[in-house]
């Protein structure tokens, strides 16, 4: 890495050199304090702000800037610069090379004051688009009940702030900019980023301006080829994704409470040992050649306070629970368990005992001991009791909540075992979560976590999901958004919700997600109101309700049936080259989802998002509109297959496609393993199957039961 500098101050030697990957240049300038970074022949990005230094303090009396001529210092390191400040502070800049090619900026004032925050404002183009930091696409708190209307996958315009909110929860502090330039702040203290504003939050687009709490900013650099290679240099540096196991990839079943009822939604008695829900979901995923490889029981499952107290499967809920596993097994469905990060009932108050609950009240759940995973004592106490779960045959856990009931500190000031504070630990504490559940699998290898909130590192871990969608069509775009929001934050291995959380979607909405989920890593159906297709109500009619509140329909909607055996099994058989993927990423840090403006980066690709690719070969288009009948494709260059005519389209065009109610547009990219891909074909297949609507009685005693 070369550095030149001028405006002030004499040229000095080379930073450094040597440094794995592509490195970038350096163009120093001493007043006011600005760098221009030059990838190839090229500036990629500066740290700038006109006539005041890039690098700020703000605080109550608005922001302090670097005046005068630095003392500058050298060394095999990197640079050291010493200013001082207009209100008479001293601070530092660093400047080194690191892994990745990237360079790290680190920044300091002396006495800093707590609520003053450290920024940082980036020279950029005015047409430039910026991704990552969250998967939501709106600020504030994404839940199912209050949909975001607006918002996209290009943050330009937005002011983001970087604290923990549920319900969709993945954050990282990373951006990547459509023309090949990154930005990854080492800090899990707050932020805030403003795209296309100044520090003040007014419009100007040539500017990014990046503040935080804590000590110091530090943050690095990158810059690559195009923005694909920019996320996979983050990825290598902060870890990559973990690797899960084969049978991840297959088709997930799951409902958002599980009742064991004396019969099943058609009137048949249960006469099985086991759970009635999830054995009728097994039996008539199987008749109806469903593929499925995951079922997750989700709370309540256990006794006591919120059907979760005790940690001990509910007998009545789940007899035979052993053997209800053992069963699954023996069909190839691996369990996967709901978990939460706090404790009730007697377990609250032995964990309050000991001292391993975080020390601060959360408002929900009520009566709730939220477990310190920063203390080793209290990390192996909640280990031991998941041990007789994993020894039943759980397959591995959903980890919920590590969103919400955690303190962030800013009304009530308090520290974790290990001495952070509540304000710096509040992002992180997802990933002590999932370390924690991590550790407490006896073969990790072959176990699986599923987070619905993430940080920094928590794919090392564990695989995503987009929590909590609201159950329309609003729930299922920001999901589109959110795949590849997850994609450029290091988080590729991710499904969603399919049909939403909340309530029964309309049933075009529920078809078109099911299309949608089947080019997503994962694939979970449910929970769709605790219903099925083959128990589905038709729009605007009330499902039955039993004594025990269970909501049900003898209704069999034989289209929506074919749609999810459609794209159940088109996923399963994908499964082998979702995989392949799923190894790159865990490899190189490709994200298996693929912007079209990450690998194509060009200006028309930067506010494109319903279109993606999937893997290097597959481009598809969900439908998240109601009522289209006709969509708008972008096909990049090459040569692609239409999986629906077979007909071979070449790019770079925008299609007009047809779009009926089972169809997603999807193109298959030619030489490729997949060219032969025939949707048409496995439509009239899934319609034939459907047709033949499953008995459960003959079912039933198929079973011995």
């Amino acid at each position: 890495m070369a550095a030149r500098f001028g405006w002030g101050i004499l040229a000095l030697a080379c930073l450094g050199s040597g440094v794995a990957g592509h490195p970038l240049d350096l163009v120093v300038r001493a007043v006011p304090f600005g760098v221009e970074f030059v990838h190839g022949a090229s500036a990629v990005v500066a740290l700038a702000a006109g006539d005041c230094s890039a690098l700020y303090l703000n605080g109550w009396a608005g922001p302090v800037h670097l005046v005068g001529v630095p003392q500058a210092v050298e060394d095999e390191r990197g640079t050291r610069l010493t200013y001082r400040t207009s209100d008479g502070r001293r601070a530092h800049v660093e400047l080194r090379p690191v892994e990745e090619g990237a360079i790290q900026v680190r920044f300091t004032v002396g006495g800093k004051r707590r609520w003053e925050r450290l920024g940082v404002a980036l020279e950029v183009t005015p047409d430039e688009g910026f991704y990552g930091l969250t998967e939501r696409p709106v600020p504030g708190i994404l839940h199912e009940f209050v949909p975001p209307r607006g918002g996209g996958f290009n943050l330009r315009g937005q002011e983001v702030g970087l604290l923990i909110l549920p319900t969709h929860a993945l954050y990282s502090p990373f951006f990547v900019s459509s023309r090949g330039w990154g930005v990854y702040v080492e800090s899990s203290w707050p932020g805030v980023y403003r795209f296309g504003r100044d520090g003040r939050g007014r419009a100007k687009p040539t500017q990014v301006t990046i503040e935080y709490e804590g000590p110091e900013l530090v943050f690095r650099v990158f810059a690559g080829e195009t923005p694909l290679e920019v996320v996979e240099r983050y990825s290598r540096t902060v870890g990559t994704t973990v690797l899960p196991p084969e049978w991840a990839f297959g088709p997930w079943r799951w409902r958002d409470e599980v009742w064991n009822l004396p019969a099943f939604f058609d009137g048949t008695p249960n006469t099985s040992p086991f759970n009635s829900m999830a054995v009728e979901d097994i039996l008539m995923m199987d008749a109806l050649g469903i593929p499925c490889s995951v079922y997750v029981l989700d709370r309540p499952w256990a006794g006591g306070s919120m059907g979760y107290g005790n940690l001990e499967f509910d007998p009545e809920r789940f007899p035979n629970v052993r053997e209800l596993i053992a069963w699954l097994g023996e069909r190839g469905v691996r369990p996967l368990l709901w978990l939460g990060p706090w404790v009730l009932d007697a377990l609250r108050e032995e964990a309050i005992r000991l001292g391993h609950h975080v020390r601060q009240r959360i408002p929900y759940p009520p009566r709730a001991a939220l477990v310190d995973f920063t203390s080793p004592e209290a990390t192996a106490w909640w280990q031991r009791l998941l041990s007789p779960l994993l020894d039943l045959g759980i397959a591995g856990f959903k980890l919920d909540r590590g969103d919400e009931d955690v303190p962030d500190g800013l009304l009530l000031a308090g520290a974790y075992a290990d001495g952070t504070s509540y304000r710096e630990g509040h992002n992180v504490y997802p990933l002590w979560y999932a370390q924690a559940a991590h550790g407490a699998l006896p073969d990790p290898v072959n176990s699986l976590l599923f987070v619905r909130a993430g940080w920094v590192g928590t794919s090392s871990y564990a695989v995503a999901w987009g929590g909590d969608p609201a159950a329309n069509a609003w729930g299922l775009r920001n999901s589109v958004i959110a795949l590849q929001r997850a994609a450029a934050m290091n988080f590729p291995i991710w499904g969603s919700d399919t049909g939403g959380y909340v309530g029964r979607p309309l049933r075009e909405v529920l078809a078109r997600w099911l299309a949608f989920s089947a080019f997503c890593p994962l694939m979970e159906v449910g929970p769709t109101a605790n219903l099925a297709p083959w128990s589905w109500a038709p729009d605007g009619v009330r499902a039955r309700v039993d004594a025990s509140g269970y909501q049900f329909s003898p209704d069999y909607d034989e289209e929506l049936v074919a749609i999810w055996i459609l794209y159940a099994r088109l996923h399963d058989d994908l499964r082998a080259y979702t995989y392949a993927q799923a190894v790159t990423a865990h490899e190189r840090g490709t994200p298996i989802a693929r912007p079209l403006v990450f690998v194509y980066p060009d200006p028309e690709y930067v506010d494109v998002w319903e279109t993606y690719l999937f893997g290097p070969d597959l481009l598809v288009r969900p439908v998240w509109e109601l009522g289209e009948q006709r969509v708008r494709v972008h096909i990049p260059s090459g040569t692609w297959v239409d999986a629906w005519t077979g007909q071979t389209v070449d790019g770079p065009r925008v299609a007009e496609v047809e779009v009926p109610l089972h169809a997603i547009p999807a193109y298959v990219r030619v030489g490729s393993d997949l060219e032969q891909l025939d949707l048409s074909a496995r439509w009239l297949e899934a319609q034939k199957r459907a047709r033949a609507r499953p008995n459960l009685a003959p079912l039933l005693q198929r079973e011995g039961w």
